[in-house]
């Protein structure tokens, strides 16, 4: 029987289990292949630390060693299975910022073993940047778009060692190192794609902490694609992708009898109790849509968490309705992606066209409503300076949300901003963004690498505490041992004050 071993290179410890993976575990036993899997997750990476992660995950388990990183390392690791499992083929399923530890992984095995099995990576950084991956001898093929059609494809022509000229979506390197393309193939229907199997992943994979709880979950794709054109995004690339390449409409929906399948199938074999709904903004959905999912849920009444934009819950669009409807059959936790807080800036560069006052009556709704929820933001993004991060701080100081974030922006491929910043001199075009960057990979006169940090660390400070704090929050800012000293202090009052107080 042909083998395919999946590999998944992941650093972050509380990351949730990708759709991906699930989805191709059944196509690929469907299609009469032997399938297996190695999860990077509770391996050590050298080089790749997620502190935070970790120190979650040692919070809610303190007494359950199997389930802190330190299992050994995933380069051995991955040895260890190819040797036992003797695959044939090896699929990796990377994002950008993955990607620098699958080729790690990569080269470790070919220098340990010489193995010369070939694999194929596909996700996003791939489809984006094929050739840029195909610059590292580790990569053999890419896929370029979806791979619901195009890995059974490669697994028969390998199996019956046919050529794989021509294959749609592949793309390879020639004996003499040129890089062979092919045509998109075209886009699947989600509706019909079979249901994610996720019985390769270890059992303590399903939990994540959510809300001050432990929860055992999976992610149900209900929209893939998104309408929406953030430049910091790469779902709009996605859309021109696709259309350019005559492959379809990337942006669809699952309909609500497809979505209570998958969940129906994860409550039978995974066993969850809450569900992560996976999609760039779920409100992209009509108002007969969203009624439509409500009377499916209301089989379930699970506990779920989803994300969206600001004014897709304003009372322009009925937004105290839908709320209403979604909280009766489980919405427990919403996220709202707001970004930045500076409307031209937000309008200009992010490609967000709303007023501040509508985000702060949008958000009040949630809040009036009983529904906790989170708001996103991004410091760091290309021409902003200390005064404009600053307007974000105001903007968040007038919602009030029950949790906060803020990252600094990363340039990825096929993201507008990324094109964007190449062209004003602020990054390297062939660098590739890491998972374990902690300080902005652009390198701004006006916003240096050392303030966003700075920023960043201090956001949610600058946000909850007082003004009359800021003062000692700015020497907090500086990353030095008497900053770092303050920043520390300031981080355990935070925490007595905002998280245990609360939970008391």
């Amino acid at each position: 029987m042909f083998r395919v071993l999946m590999l998944y290179p992941n650093a972050r410890g509380m990351s949730l289990v990708p759709p991906a993976i699930g989805l191709f575990t059944r196509i690929l036993r469907d299609g009469g292949f032997e399938v297996d899997l190695l999860d990077t997750t509770h391996y050590h990476i050298p080089g790749f630390v997620d502190p935070e992660s970790e120190r979650t995950r040692n919070l809610f388990f303190p007494d359950t060693p199997a389930l802190v990183r330190g299992q050994g390392l995933a380069s051995d690791a991955l040895v260890e299975k190819v040797l036992s499992f003797q695959p044939n083929l090896i699929a990796v399923t990377v994002t950008e910022s993955t990607f620098m530890i699958a080729v790690q992984l990569i080269r470790h095995l070919r220098e340990q073993t010489g193995s010369k099995i070939p694999n194929v990576f596909g996700g996003v950084f791939p489809t984006f940047a094929p050739s840029r991956a195909l610059d590292f001898p580790e990569v053999d093929s890419v896929c370029v778009g979806e791979g619901e059609l195009v890995l059974p494809a490669l697994c028969k022509r390998l199996e019956q060692g046919h050529s794989l000229e021509g294959l749609p979506s592949l793309w390879t390197r020639s004996a003499t190192g040129e890089v062979q393309q092919s045509v998109m193939a075209p886009v699947v229907n989600v509706d019909a794609v079979p249901i994610p199997d996720f019985s390769l992943f270890q059992d303590e994979r399903f939990h994540r902490a959510l809300g001050g709880r432990m929860w055992r979950m999976v992610p149900v794709e209900t929209h893939r694609g998104c309408p929406y054109t953030c430049t910091f995004c790469n779902s709009p690339a996605q859309t021109d992708l696709f259309n350019g390449a005559g492959a379809g409409s990337f942006f669809r929906k699952k309909s609500a009898a497809r979505i209570r399948e998958e969940i129906r199938s994860a409550i039978e074999h995974v066993g969850i109790n809450y569900v992560f709904f996976w999609a760039d903004t779920f409100f992209a959905w009509s108002l007969a849509e969203l009624e439509g999912f409500c009377e499916m849920y209301s089989e379930f009444r699970l506990p779920f968490w989803c994300q969206t934009r600001p004014e897709t819950v304003s009372a322009h669009v009925e937004g105290p309705r839908k709320l209403r409807m979604l909280r009766e059959v489980g919405l427990d936790w919403i996220s709202f992606g707001l970004e930045h807080g500076n409307e031209r800036f937000r309008r200009e560069i992010v490609n967000r066209c709303y007023s501040n006052d509508l985000v702060v009556e949008a958000l009040h709704i949630p809040r009036e409503l009983g529904i906790p929820f989170t708001v996103n933001n991004i410091i760091g993004l290309p021409d902003e300076t200390r005064e404009l991060a600053f307007d974000t701080i105001e903007l968040n100081r007038r919602i009030n949300a029950n949790t906060l974030s803020c990252s600094t922006f990363t340039p990825y491929f096929g993201t507008p901003l990324r094109d964007y910043a190449v062209q004003k001199g602020y990054m390297d075009p062939a660098f590739i963004c890491p998972s374990n960057a902690e300080d902005s990979i652009l390198r701004m006169a006006q916003f240096t690498p050392e303030q966003i940090r700075g920023l960043t660390r201090t956001f949610m400070m600058y946000v909850r505490f007082p003004k009359s704090r800021w003062p000692e929050i700015q020497r907090a800012e500086q990353c030095t041992p008497e900053g770092d000293a303050i920043h520390e202090e300031l981080h355990r009052e935070f925490e007595e004050t905002f998280f245990r107080a609360a939970d008391a």
